[in-house]
């Protein structure tokens, strides 16, 4: 099983980079909620080399008015590591840490080539589909309750 710890925002940057831009040319991969001192980001690591990373900001969701809601941002897997195990690890590591700090909710704007492995770990599908700016990408609103 992967070592998940916590990591900074740019110690994410590479993989988010690789992983989420693949193909763009000089994308920006720094959120506005890198920033929030509320915020973390978790890195699972394969030996001493990180293979997968995400972040978690406190954000409300319009599909749990007034929940203690956390958004999932930039949750990028090497691909040689994808359906490995080491996604599940850091999402199981990231929910037993709301759960302690008091969170019910974790969402997501997942990209559609990822929802059955959100549905895999209790994310339901809220909402028609969208595609992000920054991807180009056709995604949809998962919602998870703790």
């Amino acid at each position: 099983m992967p070592d998940v710890r916590d990591i900074t925002a740019l110690d994410a940057h590479p993989l988010r980079r690789d992983v989420l831009r693949r193909g763009l040319a000089d994308p920006d991969v720094h959120y506005p909620q890198d920033d929030d001192p509320a915020s973390f980001h978790l890195g699972a690591f394969d030996d001493d080399t990180l293979v997968a990373v995400a972040s978690f900001t406190p954000a409300p969701t319009p599909w749990r008015e007034g929940a203690a809601a956390w958004q999932l941002r930039g949750m990028a897997v090497a691909g040689d590591k994808q359906t490995g195990g080491v996604g599940t690890a850091i999402i199981e590591a990231a929910t037993a840490r709301l759960r302690e700090a008091g969170a019910t909710v974790l969402w997501c704007n997942a990209r559609d080539t990822a929802l059955g492995f959100y549905e895999r770990l209790g994310f339901t599908v809220y909402g028609d589909g969208f595609v992000t700016r920054d991807s180009g990408l056709p995604h949809h609103v998962m919602v998870c309750d703790l």
